[in-house]
């Protein structure tokens, strides 16, 4: 509970009131991943991640 209002108590910190951005990513990784459904599981989570370094 403590944590609950830090966007709105610390503007300074420039923290989102909201999770949209993040459930924006997570939407995007899962299509790609719906796509490519045969890969397997290493191959999967370097996808995952070489989505990530390159976007972030």
């Amino acid at each position: 509970m403590p944590w609950l209002w830090t966007s709105y108590e610390n503007p300074q910190l420039h923290m989102p009131n909201t999770n949209n951005a993040l459930e924006g990513v997570f939407t995007d990784i899962k299509t790609k991943l719906r796509v490519h459904s045969g890969i397997t599981r290493m191959r999967r989570m370097a996808l995952i991640q070489e989505y990530i370094a390159r976007h972030y």
